[in-house]
């Protein structure tokens, strides 16, 4: 089998619901160190096309792979790769923003704590609140600040400014 030059690809990747079809034959290539954004209007397929990628859904047909890797049956390896904030990030309310910051770069391997302090700093957070306290806004910043500190060849970001003010996006 001849290596692909791409970090992520998928070949007429489809997820269909019944009688909707959530996404229909995408076919694309991300190479290394490309930035690549999916834009569409809500109900487009963007989140699907995610979360296929992610191997949280099972696709209907076609295939989808993170450097060789089959995203649905190879997805703890794939996981392995990314740094993923989905769209809606769910934190521990009880803990305060450094401790979860601590908890998530300690969680798996690549986490760096100290990046995420600094990415937290910059996104102007005070990580001695508790999360339960934080606005919408700033607990995005905080998955943002947690996800970032990932030193992952892929980073997929769910709709990451979301709930976030004009001037941070």
């Amino acid at each position: 089998m001849i290596a692909s030059p791409h970090l992520v690809e998928t070949h007429a990747l489809t997820k269909q619901y019944d009688a909707l079809k959530a996404l229909a034959a995408c076919t694309l290539a991300v190479r290394t160190g490309e930035v690549f954004g999916l834009l569409g209007p809500n109900g487009s397929g963007k989140t699907t096309l995610i979360r296929l990628l992610m191997g949280f859904l099972k696709p209907t047909s076609g295939r989808a792979t993170i450097a060789g890797l089959d995203c649905y049956r190879e997805s703890v390896a794939a996981h392995r790769l990314v740094a993923y904030l989905p769209g809606e990030a769910r934190l521990f309310r009880q803990m305060r923003g450094y401790d979860a910051l601590k908890f998530f770069s300690r969680v798996r391997p690549g986490g760096d704590y100290q990046r995420s302090l600094a990415l937290a700093e910059r996104l102007e957070l005070d990580l001695t609140r508790q999360v339960a306290f934080f606005s919408t806004g700033m607990r995005q910043k905080l998955a943002l600040a947690a996800t970032l500190s990932f030193d992952a060849p892929l980073v997929i970001l769910d709709e990451p400014t979301a709930n976030l003010d004009p001037t941070v996006r």
